[in-house]
């Protein structure tokens, strides 16, 4: 019944090249068990392993099952990180499975949205079969819409679009209380499900989100926006002690946290927090007859610039078009939903360029250089030049509200540098946090010259803290 194991390559790849999370989640998971599992639940004789896929995150295996249906099952089991799981990992990786299969199961059972179905899962990484968290789910059929959406005539994607914007007034629809992950009890009522903080692994520490969303849950977007950019801000703060361009990177953190208010309309909150998958995007949206009547099979950022496009990309003006027809069926769609409602979701839509750019800035480093300065000319406006740019952060900085904390930045430069001619770079790497840099100070303040920058920082740190505590 056991199938023989897969290869380590990817079936789409002509490299010899294997990642090394790749080539430990392989040689790690029991493949012969999970097979011989799919083929119990349904009732076949044998199956072979076919192609294999990867994300960031998990690996994905077809399962081909000889029986008289030809069914495939779709494996996906986590990424296994080259030093092994730790508690924290194995922890985060188990509650992120189960508010996956929640959410999954919430869409299959009081949506019409059609999603993939769950046959099995399981959260355990001491298994002594499949030795591996896993889930297994139906095929769907189709083609990825990433894949074909670039070549599609107009009216091809016009219908796509309509059928977009009908799943996300459908995931709209769908309401809860607060901000955060979706998990069920017991039953399948809409009372089984609940909203719950969700735990990430010290891997995706750097995603400042994920630190925010494995603390508490929210009821407000501007609260949980609010959060995220104090994360943010704590970042720079307590992160690489003594940086000398720190204070322009407080400063900017300040400034983005400073827009909220505008960027954010509270009454949007008023009638819940809906469904919002973090998979839903092109490469996850199945389609099939594309030629002649494109039509989704399964679970919109695929009508948004790339941020390195450059401006005469010619798929810029296809963009602009597609984003306005989507605003238009969008509008269309609600009032015919809600004729004497304000259409609410179609006028965010509308709008949310600002919004777009403000979370991909704050929440992916990698499009942060790339796409603040369009963000910065949206709150300015197109003729914002750059010396207004240079001279609003100087002015903050230099007689404005953040004076106090640039002059307590430029101090902690000064004290790591009397640290590192000290001590040495041995001693005083780079990257080093405020807690660690006190600590390695406090550790060897005998060695600093009384009267100069370390002890004079050392006394203060000491009486702040003595403060805070009494």
């Amino acid at each position: 019944m056991a199938s023989a194991p897969l290869s380590l390559h990817s079936h789409d790849s002509d490299c010899d090249w294997v990642d090394a999370q790749i080539d430990v989640t392989m040689r790690a998971v029991h493949w012969s068990t999970l097979s011989i599992l799919a083929c119990t639940l349904y009732g076949a004789d044998s199956a072979d392993w076919g192609k294999q896929l990867n994300g960031a995150y998990n690996l994905v295996c077809f399962l081909h099952l000889h029986d008289q249906q030809k069914t495939i099952v779709v494996a996906r089991v986590p990424l296994q990180p080259a030093d092994g799981w730790n508690s924290d990992r194995s922890t985060a990786i188990s509650s992120q499975i189960i508010s996956k299969v929640a959410m999954m199961e919430y869409i299959g059972a009081h949506t019409n949205i059609q999603i993939p179905h769950i046959i099995h899962y399981s959260t355990y990484f001491s298994d002594s079969g499949v030795r591996s968290p896993y889930i297994l789910m139906s095929k769907v059929d189709g083609a990825p819409l990433s894949s074909v959406w670039n070549t599609m005539e107009d009216r091809q994607r016009d219908t796509v679009l309509r059928q977009v914007v009908e799943i996300i007034l459908e995931l709209s629809s769908q309401r809860f209380d607060r901000i955060r992950a979706l998990f069920r009890e017991d039953g399948m009522s809409k009372n089984a499900w609940h909203i719950k903080p969700m735990s990430f692994a010290n891997a995706d520490s750097s995603m400042i989100a994920h630190r925010v969303l494995s603390s508490k849950t929210y009821t407000s977007s501007t609260d949980y926006w609010i959060a995220v950019t104090n994360a943010n801000i704590d970042i720079e703060l307590n992160s690489n002690f003594g940086r000398g361009l720190k204070a322009s990177g407080y400063a900017q953190a300040w400034f983005m946290r400073s827009l909220i208010p505008a960027l954010y309309n509270p009454s949007l909150d008023a009638a819940g927090f809906p469904l919002s998958p973090g998979d839903f995007h092109s490469q996850n949206i199945m389609v099939t007859d594309v030629n002649s009547n494109p039509r989704i099979t399964a679970y919109p950022l695929f009508i948004v610039n790339h941020p390195a496009w450059k401006d005469d990309n010619p798929l810029c003006a296809q963009n602009i078009r597609d984003q306005s027809a989507f605003n238009k069926f969008m509008q269309e769609a609600e009032l015919k939903r809600d004729p004497e409602g304000c259409q609410m979701l179609s006028q965010a839509f509308t709008n949310c360029r600002g919004i777009y750019l403000f979370e991909q800035c704050l929440c992916y480093p990698l499009s942060y250089s790339v796409l603040y300065d369009q963000f910065f000319a949206h709150v300015f406006g197109d003729n914002a030049q750059e010396e207004f740019s240079v001279d609003y952060y100087w002015a903050l900085m230099d007689n404005g509200l953040l004076k106090k904390r640039v002059q307590r930045l430029d101090t902690e430069r000064d004290v790591r540098r009397e640290a590192l001619d000290t001590l040495g770079e041995g001693l005083v790497i780079r990257n080093l946090s405020w807690s660690t840099f006190k600590d390695l100070v406090m550790k060897y303040h005998d060695r600093f010259a009384q009267g100069g920058k370390v002890q004079e920082w050392l006394a203060v740190e000491r009486q702040t803290q003595w403060v805070a505590i009494t």
